[in-house]
């Protein structure tokens, strides 16, 4: 994961929080997932780099997950830059993240900023249950289910829940083909 990519996560976390005031990783984590299908299904891209990882509680970026937990992923120091961008609220509300500043601009398109928003919107003020029901979707369950041990999200899948159309789904599949072969 480049540089620009670790402070790309940061800048859009600093987003949802300045937006939000401040909310529990858990709404942060499921704010992301919710942009990334809208962002997916109208343009065929992903905002973040970060896999999206099935796990029992719903569908996380990987990458954020660990650092949110305090841990830097290989080659990244995404937990460090966390640190000092976001705060976390204390002992009363031990998982409600606060912004330490405001998110800067030159990383988050305009079309990712009203994903973000539109997720916002729809998914802040959901509780952890329905959150959590709503994100058990389709693609979630394909990937926890999956038996051949890896739970990562497909973006195919996640774009079709969102009803993208078949060009899309096709564009988006070319895209994962090239980047698995880079790898």
């Amino acid at each position: 994961m480049t540089n620009f990519e670790q402070e790309k996560i940061i800048q859009v976390v600093l987003y949802i929080l300045n937006k939000t005031g401040g909310i529990d990783y858990y709404h942060v984590f499921k704010i992301i997932y919710f942009a990334e299908m809208k962002h997916l299904a109208k343009w065929g891209h992903r905002i973040l780099s970060d896999e999206m990882r099935a796990i029992d509680y719903g569908p996380v970026p990987t990458k954020l997950y660990d650092a949110v937990k305090g841990k830097n992923a290989p080659q990244t120091r995404l937990a460090d830059l966390l640190r000092e961008a976001i705060a976390f609220a204390g002992e009363d509300a031990p998982n409600v993240l606060l912004a330490k500043g405001p998110a800067d601009m030159d990383y988050i398109s305009a079309s990712e900023a009203e994903a973000l928003d539109e997720s916002i919107a729809e998914n802040a003020n959901l509780t952890f249950g329905q959150l959590k029901e709503k994100s058990h979707d389709r693609a979630w369950r394909e990937a926890f289910q999956r038996k051949n041990g890896t739970n990562k999200i497909s973006a195919v899948s996640m774009a079709r829940v969102m009803h993208a159309d078949e060009a899309t789904l096709n564009y988006i599949q070319e895209q994962e083909e090239i980047e698995e072969a880079l790898l």
